[in-house]
């Protein structure tokens, strides 16, 4: 679709990839749609990347110092937050919907065991992933907050975590 700068997909079983264009409809959120919310669209108004090292401290018993080890990186999540226009449409096109039943299914697929959602950010494209055998996001959580009394619109927070081989992937 023309407009949209940003998706997250889920890929299916059956895929023989895990790349955006193999993902149907029913299958894919896009973000910053040229379609004006509350009518219709998702947009996204922050995205927050939390990149760890696992540095642990290594106490010295009874004595002035304190060793730091560094063991690598520890993990990567990202967080987006937006808003969905066209909330209270109950259709499987629906983006509430898809998130819905996305939270509901395993986040990892026959092809994709290190994780099966994939992640398009055109500002952000440093944490684009296109999932395979070895690496993809997993969502940890969804959580949707409703903007006032027969408004269709939800402001959204989607919390995603990479698994597999970090360094390949990004």
């Amino acid at each position: 679709m023309a407009g949209e700068n940003a998706a997250i997909w889920q890929v299916q079983a059956s895929a023989a990839n895990g790349t955006e264009a193999t993902a149907t409809a029913t299958n894919t959120v896009l973000f910053n749609s040229s379609t004006k919310v509350p009518s219709d669209g998702g947009f996204i108004d922050d995205i927050l990347v939390d990149f760890r090292r696992a540095v642990p401290e290594n106490e010295a018993v009874d004595a002035d110092n304190n060793e730091l080890q560094d063991m690598g990186i520890d993990g990567l999540d990202i967080t987006v937050t937006g808003y969905i226009g066209n909330a209270n449409n109950d259709t499987s096109t629906n983006s509430v919907t898809k998130l819905v039943k996305w939270m509901q299914e395993k986040n990892t697929a026959t092809l994709f065991t290190k994780g099966r959602y994939g992640l398009r950010l055109d500002n952000a494209p440093n944490w684009n992933v296109v999932p395979t055998a070895t690496y993809g996001y997993y969502i940890r959580q969804i959580r949707f907050h409703y903007i006032g009394e027969n408004v269709d619109l939800v402001k959204i927070t989607i919390a995603l975590s990479l698994g597999g081989d970090i360094p390949n992937a990004i």
